[in-house]
């Protein structure tokens, strides 16, 4: 405590340039597609200079890698972290993901799944944007792959792709129907009914 018995604030530091470019990108990118967003647009809303951008991301092409690596990492992340209390219950555990999805592809202002998008927007399989999207969904094939192993299935391999078929499906939906009473809430039933039928052939 100091002498004057005022408790000091630690000063705050102002965000790095290279963080403003990245939060600026990010949500543009996002809302308005990747194409849209000129390098003009990017250091006029960050409050920079376009110096500082090329200091930070060499090209555009390097801060979209950025863009869907951390999307990525926190899509990734926050799965396992959200879903790992159900890990013992796989039938919990995959209503759980279901109900969530269905949830955020139905939700205001939701603009579909970024690495959907990005593939949409650059069809070239050399981008190395391509590699991240490709990576982050396989991923997360393998994560409904083990849970169909876990749900003791005669095909886990196809239990899994068709529900990674289903998320897909929802993603692009919420893009034409959206809201509350699109067909994305049928999420959690469809799975479910997949999951029947392949229990009924055991």
């Amino acid at each position: 405590m100091p002498r004057s018995g005022k408790l000091e604030v630690p000063e705050r530091k102002a965000p790095r340039a290279r963080d403003k470019i990245f939060a600026v990108a990010a949500d543009l990118f996002y809302r308005e597609g990747i194409r849209a967003v000129g390098v003009e647009t990017i250091v006029k809303k960050a409050g920079v200079t376009k110096i500082s951008l090329y200091r930070s991301f060499p090209s555009k092409d390097d801060l979209v890698v950025a863009y869907l690596e951390d999307r990525s990492r926190s899509f990734l992340e926050n799965w396992d972290e959200m879903f790992a209390a159900y890990q013992d219950d796989p039938h919990a555990q995959l209503r759980a993901i279901m109900t969530y999805l269905s949830d955020r592809t139905t939700s205001e202002g939701y603009r579909g799944c970024p690495f959907i998008n990005f593939c949409a927007e650059f069809p070239d399989p050399q981008h190395p944007g391509r590699r991240v999207a490709t990576a982050t969904k396989a991923a997360l094939r393998e994560r409904f792959l083990s849970i169909a192993q876990a749900l003791e299935v005669p095909s886990p391999q196809q239990l899994a792709d068709g529900l990674l078929l289903l998320v897909e499906g929802a993603y692009a939906m919420s893009q034409t129907f959206g809201g509350k009473n699109g067909p994305g809430q049928a999420l959690a039933f469809a799975a479910d009914a997949l999951v029947a039928s392949q229990l009924q052939r055991a």
